[in-house]
């Protein structure tokens, strides 16, 4: 009976952990959206469009990737578990987003590197689809993860 007790304290903690965590991220995000569009304001008012145009790609690509964190992070509080495939989706994000900021600050970029962001993204690609493959499911055959998630 104590142990059923403290399971069910530990339950509810958790819970409110949760959503206070969550409250925190929906506050995080915000203030970054704010941040990267008040960020456009000034590089415009400032600084030529060329400048102005690299500064906010990165800075909206940085956020994407703050997005997929978060998701993943509040898929596991949904699922109680980490699932591979939303833990490999923000490192493909990460991925893109280097590629891009390194095509962007670098007018010649060696083959070498761009073959090597290449394999990467394809390595993991194969590792997601994988992870999505053979997903562990429930009795029913069917996945746990909402569709939208995958």
């Amino acid at each position: 009976m104590k142990i059923l007790t403290m399971n069910k304290i530990f339950n509810l903690s958790i819970k409110i952990i949760v959503i206070i965590l969550t409250v925190f991220i929906i506050v995080v995000l915000s203030v970054g959206l704010f941040h990267t569009i008040w960020g456009i304001k000034e590089f415009f008012l400032t600084k030529s469009v060329g400048q102005s145009f690299n500064v906010i790609v990165v800075n909206i690509l940085t956020f994407l990737v703050i997005i997929e964190l978060f998701r993943s992070f509040i898929v596991y509080f949904e699922m109680h578990r980490f699932r591979l495939s939303t833990m490999i989706d923000p490192a493909i994000v990460f991925v893109i987003r280097e590629l891009i900021v390194k095509l962007y600050g670098e007018q010649n970029m060696i083959w070498e590197t761009i073959t090597a962001f290449g394999f990467l993204l394809l390595c993991l690609g194969i590792i997601r689809s994988l992870a999505i493959k053979y997903s562990p499911s429930d009795e029913t055959g069917e996945c746990k993860l909402p569709s939208q998630y995958l």
